[in-house]
């Protein structure tokens, strides 16, 4: 099992390492930690992955390719659909 714990340092305390631990009982387990950066884009362009598709995206964008447009109540109303799914 692999689980990524995503939290703000000051969150760490005993009951955190509780739960780690009844997480997942007596197995060995790895933890790594890394600083994240508080800019998603910094974090997005880290990924040579999701470097690309955002730039790719961008170039898209500049071009006016594949665009979706609606308007505020269509929008309303997809979000409305997803969020009942």
């Amino acid at each position: 099992m692999e689980t990524v714990f995503r939290v703000n340092i000051s969150s760490l305390d005993k009951s955190f390492l509780s739960m780690l631990k009844a997480l997942f009982k007596k197995r060995e387990v790895e933890i790594t930690v890394a600083d994240i950066p508080s800019d998603e884009t910094a974090l997005l362009l880290n990924d040579p992955g999701y470097k690309a598709h955002l730039l790719e995206a961008i170039e898209e964008i500049k071009h006016n390719k594949n665009l979706t447009r609606f308007t505020g109540e269509e929008f309303e109303k997809y979000n409305k659909e997803l969020t009942q799914k």
